[in-house]
């Protein structure tokens, strides 16, 4: 699937937070080429959608609000969610409209979830017109009737589906069999592996970017798990067995951290479309690591993909990406958002480095109550 549109409230310390993932029209000589479905160059989509912004900022918590829609999608219970809730005396609710590449569909979605369930869910679908320009394919599924509705007046024999898609209990088609990966920069999460087989070569070459000490990375022959080994110049050698590594101590955090890339990286290459999520695990490495890292990422997607990627860098926003590709977000107290494009900042150039540094979209981190202890 590929998110176009994104509403989220009373989740995290999401407010009524709108985030828009199209732009609004094709840019010549674009750095980024294909932003745009197959099949339907008018749905113009941010391939590549750069979240930057201050500590706690909500960068984190849109990918794993964007990750439960995902998972909620595939007709999954989302427990969790009443701890995600921030005011409990109100409901929260998301609204999201994505297309369906395969599918030739566009969706829009909306669920309220209160304290103990879900309370509503309403969900239209259109087919995609190749003759429809953006702003009119918006327009019909906006306007588009319901195509399934579930509330207190249309239970459809459910009282209390818990915290799951009633639409696809009943056999409804929500696009559930997306691919998706949200990687998170939350503390140790990067020491384990994704439970599939890496891809060695990818590794091997990361890992000795990272570390030039390290000379090789070999599959351990006739191991049933899934495990390979690292060796370095002064020959010593640590093993990573199903995931866990054996002697991390060995390794720096940010070599640690290019695990988690790698695995990333080679899911996107050998999956195709999807939806990519990598949050600040660049936060540990080189500046200059950390855009070779990037430019890689962006030529591994496919034509359909979408990638998310937050940071702090300030480096990156002198990569040569058009300027819808970042969004800044900040806290006061609730989430809010800048798109540069709907505020004017629409060359494709260098310049939004210096209003980031002059505050412009308001995303500089107050740090006045430390400068008073000085």
């Amino acid at each position: 699937m590929i998110f176009l549109k994104l509403k989220i409230d009373n989740f995290y310390m999401f407010k009524d937070t709108a985030f828009d993932f199209t732009y609004p029209k094709k840019i010549k000589d674009s750095t980024l080429e294909g932003e745009f479905l197959d099949d339907f160059p008018n749905i113009k989509f941010k391939k590549v959608c750069i979240l930057m912004g201050a500590n706690a900022s909500g960068k984190t918590s849109l990918g794993k609000v964007m990750c439960f829609i995902n998972n909620y999608l595939l007709g999954r219970d989302l427990k969790g969610v009443p701890e995600t809730i921030c005011d409990k005396e109100r409901n929260a609710s998301v609204e999201v409209t994505y297309v369906s590449p395969s599918a030739h569909k566009i969706y829009k979605l909306i669920v309220e979830f209160d304290h103990d369930k879900l309370v509503s869910e309403n969900y239209s679908v259109c087919k995609l017109k190749k003759s429809y320009t953006l702003e009119q394919t918006l327009a019909e599924i906006e306007n588009s009737p319901p195509t399934f509705t579930y509330n207190q007046e249309e239970m459809h024999g459910i009282e209390n589906p818990g915290f799951k898609s009633v639409a696809r209990m009943l056999g409804h088609e929500l696009d559930g069999e997306s691919v998706w990966n949200y990687t998170y920069s939350e503390f140790n999460t990067s020491i384990r592996l994704v439970q599939r087989a890496p891809n060695i070569k990818l590794l091997e070459a990361i890992f000795k970017t990272f570390d030039p000490s390290i000379t090789r990375v070999n599959k351990i022959k006739g191991s049933i798990k899934n495990s390979f080994i690292v060796k370095f110049v002064n020959d010593d050698e640590i093993i990573i067995e199903d995931g866990k590594i054996n002697t991390p101590q060995r390794l720096s955090r940010g070599t640690i951290e290019s695990i988690d890339i790698a695995q990333l990286i080679h899911f996107m290459i050998s999956q195709g479309d999807g939806t990519f999520f990598l949050d600040e695990k660049m936060a540990y490495s080189h500046s200059e690591m950390e855009v070779a890292i990037l430019n890689l990422m962006i030529q591994a997607l496919s034509s359909n993909a979408q990638l998310f990627y937050t940071t702090h860098n300030y480096d990156i926003l002198e990569m040569n990406l058009p300027s819808h590709s970042y969004m800044f977000l900040r806290k006061d107290p609730f989430v809010k958002v800048a798109h540069p494009e709907k505020m004017g900042y629409t060359k494709n150039d260098r310049n939004l480095l210096g209003y980031v540094k002059n505050d412009v979209f308001n995303t500089l981190p107050d740090t006045t109550k430390i400068e008073t202890l000085l």
